[in-house]
């Protein structure tokens, strides 16, 4: 048997030796979470932050905003509207006035978005029908939000939508046959649970991040309860911002940021609802 006792082939049975022990920690669909805690922001919105398979030797976090719609609203953010033809999140999230952000559609060389962008009922970008990444649709009318199947997707009524993929979760139960990554890497997303809660969400950890079979197995476990969820763009697109002055929250909200490396042409923010409009003879 030959001998490896140089330095660097004593680093090369290293490296490999690492590698074959991270890879069933890369592709294991199975997820532990330590016990969600909801913290409140406003008025309908609440924050949680905690790890996923916390014992296990690569640990990943997740950053979540919920919010149950009652004052606030889906809004499709362009970088377009500000002459911009790329932006960070959080540039995207401080022009626009939203309370909370996260990236959305895929984008290509030129920067331009890949399929559908509606954005106050106007079509920006029509819908991509090729291939099987870009099967979900989220999308937002005056009475709910969810999530489509491109195919399945009605536009009717329809103010708000963007188009990505995979999607994750169906119906309550996790999309089947999913095409795994060779490498694990940052995620991003939105999930409407249940109670028709709708939770944006990033996932990461510095160097592996996260697959998405298990972030599927983690978004349909009890502990998060999504009915529909939809993966955006991630790697170094994947970015989330939440803003640090939050209307209806008693003390200071502090501002976070959880930025990528890209800068991205389309993210999805949460609105605050306007109040309603007194009328002027009413009594005060």
């Amino acid at each position: 048997m030959k001998s490896w006792s140089t330095p660097a082939q004593r680093l090369l049975i290293s490296a490999v030796s690492c590698v074959a022990m991270l890879c069933p920690f890369l592709s294991h669909a199975e997820v532990s979470v330590e016990q969600v805690t909801w913290d409140k922001l406003g008025a309908d919105l609440e924050q949680a932050n905690f790890r996923i398979n916390a014992s296990a030797i690569i640990s990943s976090s997740i950053a979540i905003v919920r919010s149950d719609m009652k004052t606030h609203r889906i809004g499709v953010i362009r970088a377009s509207e500000f002459g911009w033809k790329s932006a960070t999140v959080q540039a995207l999230c401080k022009a626009s006035g939203a309370t909370a952000c996260i990236n959305a559609n895929f984008f290509d060389e030129q920067g331009k978005p890949l399929g559908l962008v509606m954005s106050r009922g106007i079509i920006h970008n029509r819908i991509h029908k090729g291939g099987g990444l870009l099967t979900g649709i989220l999308y937002a009318s005056a009475k709910q939000v969810g999530v489509a199947h491109r195919e399945t997707f009605n536009p009717a009524g329809v103010v708000e939508a963007v188009q990505a993929g995979p999607r994750l979760v169906s119906d309550g139960k996790v999309v089947e046959g999913l095409k795994e990554s060779s490498r694990a890497s940052n995620l991003s997303g939105i999930c409407v649970d249940s109670e028709r809660r709708v939770s944006i969400f990033r996932v990461t950890t510095g160097v592996f991040g996260c697959s998405l079979l298990q972030l599927q197995s983690l978004l349909a476990s009890p502990a998060l309860g999504c009915v529909e969820a939809l993966n955006f763009d991630g790697g170094g697109s994947s970015g989330m911002y939440i803003a640090g002055e939050i209307s209806g929250h008693a003390g200071a909200v502090r501002e976070e940021n959880f930025p990528g490396s890209d800068e991205v042409p389309i993210a999805v923010g949460l609105f605050p609802l306007a109040p309603p409009q007194r009328p002027e003879n009413a009594p005060k």
